[in-house]
């Protein structure tokens, strides 16, 4: 798909339809401060015809420019799958990217290594790049050097990585508020949530960085919570550990929008019990996600085909994942990038920010803002100010 896109005025995160796979843009400073978490390009969507877009394409088409190139402050890859890192490669010869976050996954076990798809590898070796440089100045890392590692890995003693600057590394527990170097505090802040410690030695998707993402204008905000590709009983974790530590950090499990855990697969919230051959509804981890949806329910996001699954196993998307998604949100709240507006025509989700709150405009009813239609309104309002108390965990 072709289409054109302008990028957003205001502050925004944008969900692009790529497929299976995640690609979600947040404008944090219009024109100027723009994040990437995961990216997924695939070739066929240089075609007209196809319905996923060419993300790459669109951002070097509309990413603010530093030095005659496109500039992207921060790239966020959640974990390396191959439908989080797609176009890496490309997209690294395009344009110009300050910072990488990434968790220690990246460096871990042989194995992993070679499994690793090219653009994955290209990740890990533009991160060895980026490390390389820092201690050789630790104190003055430069834009397109810096580098956040985030979580708790015994591969961070090696002497590779255990002289890297404080700076350069994040954990469970802690808020974000420093995009490339600049103090965005009025404007943004990310709640790492995951990867705890002994998730280091566990598949993939269990490792996924898990953030709940804070966009600020004026008195107003709202939060957008990721979880990557986790499954039932690491998300479930992630809501017992945070309610269960500093009072103040269960603000930090709230949401507005919520991105459906491996593109909305039925393993965030069904279990194959030991003894038993079916799938079993685990409730407690449906009434965390009605329960901090913030007021009038959130959105809940696919970033998926349309193509949902009633098969007997969980791979996304699955129609029991949607289905229990759409019992704790409003008619309408839950939105799959390749239905939006229409299956045939799909076109990136956008979610705005501004002094009113929470603005999402849905192509699907005949309205330009969301505080004037019934169908589809959130009102992200409550609280004057944002969250800002943190308490570090996940050593344990």
């Amino acid at each position: 798909m072709s289409n054109t896109f302008k990028m957003p005025e205001k502050k925004a995160v944008i969900f692009w339809p790529v497929g299976t796979g995640d690609s979600s843009t947040l404008v944090v400073k219009p024109g100027k401060t723009i994040m990437q978490i995961d990216l997924r390009h695939l070739e066929k969507a240089e075609n007209p015809e196809e319905p996923e877009w060419p993300i790459i394409d669109h951002l070097v088409k509309s990413l603010p420019r530093r030095e005659g190139k496109p500039y992207l402050s921060v790239f966020v890859l959640t974990h390396p799958d191959k439908d989080h890192i797609q176009g890496f490669e490309e997209l690294l010869t395009k344009v110009t990217i300050g910072e990488l976050w990434h968790t220690p996954k990246i460096f871990r076990a042989r194995n992993d290594q070679e499994a690793l798809s090219k653009d994955a590898k290209a990740f890990r070796k533009e991160v060895n790049r980026r490390r390389e440089a820092i201690l050789k100045n630790p104190s003055n890392i430069k834009s397109g050097d810096r580098i956040r590692i985030i979580g708790y890995d015994d591969i961070l003693a090696d002497d590779k990585y255990k002289e890297l600057p404080p700076d350069c590394k994040s954990h469970p527990g802690e808020l974000v508020t420093v995009l490339d170097g600049e103090n965005l505090e009025s404007d943004f802040h990310a709640f790492i949530h995951a990867p705890f410690k002994d998730d280091q030695e566990k598949d993939k998707n269990s490792t996924s960085l898990s953030l709940n993402i804070c966009l600020k204008q004026a008195t107003q905000f709202a939060n957008f919570i990721f979880f990557g590709d986790r499954a039932y009983d690491t998300i479930l974790r992630i809501f017992d550990t945070t309610e269960n530590s500093n009072p103040s950090n269960k603000k930090h499990l709230e949401w507005d929008v919520m991105l459906s855990a491996h593109h909305c697969s039925k393993a965030a919230m069904y279990v194959r019990e030991e003894g038993k051959e079916d799938y079993v509804l685990k409730q407690d981890i449906m009434d965390y996600f009605e329960k901090y949806a913030r007021k009038n329910s959130g959105f809940i996001v696919s970033s998926s085909h349309s193509n949902f699954t009633s098969d007997s196993g969980d791979n996304p998307p699955h129609s029991k994942a949607r289905m229990q998604y759409s019992k704790i949100v409003s008619a309408g709240h839950f939105v799959c990038t390749h239905e939006f507006p229409t299956k045939v025509s799909p076109e990136p989700i956008v979610f705005t920010v501004d002094e009113k709150g929470l603005s999402f405009l849905d192509k699907r009813e005949k309205s330009t803002s969301l505080s004037s239609i019934k169908e589809g309104v959130v009102a992200a309002r409550g609280r004057a100010e944002p969250p800002k108390t943190q308490t570090t965990f996940g050593l344990d």
